[in-house]
């Protein structure tokens, strides 16, 4: 006899999807084997997480020689910022002792006392309570950013490791620049943005925008507007309602005719540059979008293909969506 088994109707849409993955193949990680995961290469707190994954399948795989060799010297496991460390997870958190240390490598073998942040917090406390707790996770601190030089808000992922006998801790963290502590003039700014486009630095970019719209609401426009931090040749930052009215832009042509002298670039037209798409709306509902089309750059007179980010952000109880982009034709 056969059985007749049916799914129940919620259950369809979950087994759709699970055979979906199985016939295409799910977005996974590559594998660390394939050495594509790489310190250059890390800009998000996954990245992180994935790197330390991978270091400590490194040190399963080559040993605790090479590996300290390795996460000191070669370019897969250091950055000027992101590195791969390795310390004692203890309970007297003054004894921790450094078995990496990348930044500073004749500390290792040595401890770096009690280490205390900005915010008072215990970092090797923390760490021994995390990894000898949970195993692995996040630790949120203020630490030395190897780059600029200056103590900055850091966010590492750790995982528990057996290092020669001792128990340690292995993690990595990155330092943001766009984040409400840091957002450093000197660090993003437009003609940073300009010189070396990126989705990366354009999200930090209009990230650091909006959160100068969230705490100093519509007096920041003036600035986003016409300050170099924010204008700078082809890259500006633009402020629109949910209805697609621009509320400010630094955008030349704008402020030399009056802001509502031209429409919104992100306008809804059946014959704009989305053909009455309203992407106005898919910004309100995501909160962050990439966006693609083709308007007038400023620094060419020409109309041009552009990539542009959008985050909706709320200033005395209305929302808004704040933007900027960079042009992806490049000329001679």
């Amino acid at each position: 006899m056969t059985m007749k088994f049916r799914l129940p109707c919620f259950l369809i849409p979950f087994a759709l999807t699970v055979a979906a993955a199985q016939v295409f193949g799910a977005a996974q990680p590559p594998p660390c084997e394939d050495k594509s995961i790489v310190a250059s290469a890390v800009r998000t707190a996954e990245d992180v997480q994935t790197l330390v994954q991978c270091a400590y399948e490194h040190v399963q795989e080559v040993g605790f020689a090479e590996a300290r060799r390795a996460f000191n010297e070669d370019a897969r496991w250091k950055t000027d910022s992101i590195y791969i460390f390795v310390s004692g997870a203890v309970p007297m958190s003054d004894r921790a002792q450094l078995f990496v240390f990348p930044p500073n490598r004749p500390m290792e073998g040595s401890s770096l006392g009690l280490v205390i942040d900005a915010f008072g917090n215990d970092y090797y406390k923390e760490q021994h309570r995390i990894v000898s707790n949970f195993g692995e996770g996040w630790v949120y601190y203020s630490f030395t950013n190897t780059a600029t030089g200056r103590d900055e808000p850091k966010v590492s992922y750790i995982k528990g490791i057996d290092w020669d006998g001792n128990p340690a801790a292995i993690g990595a963290g990155v330092h943001r620049r766009d984040i409400p502590g840091t957002c450093a003039a000197e660090d993003v700014h437009a003609m940073g943005l300009e010189a070396e486009p990126s989705n990366h630095r354009l999200q930090e970019f209009v990230r650091c925008a909006a959160m100068e719209i969230e705490s100093k609401g519509y007096f920041a426009s003036q600035a986003l507007s016409t300050d170099s931090r924010w204008t700078n040749n082809s890259i500006y930052v633009f402020g629109l309602d949910m209805y697609g009215n621009t509320l400010f832009s630094g955008d030349p042509y704008s402020r030399w005719f009056g802001v509502f002298s031209r429409a919104s670039e992100l306008n809804a037209r059946l014959d704009g540059p989305f053909a009455g798409r309203d992407v106005i709306g898919v910004g309100d509902a995501f909160g962050e979008t990439f966006l693609y089309y083709s308007t007038l750059n400023p620094a060419t007179g020409k109309s041009e293909r552009k990539a542009t980010f959008v985050k909706r952000v709320v200033t005395y109880g209305l929302p808004i969506l704040v933007g900027a982009g960079y042009y992806l034709d490049k000329g001679p």
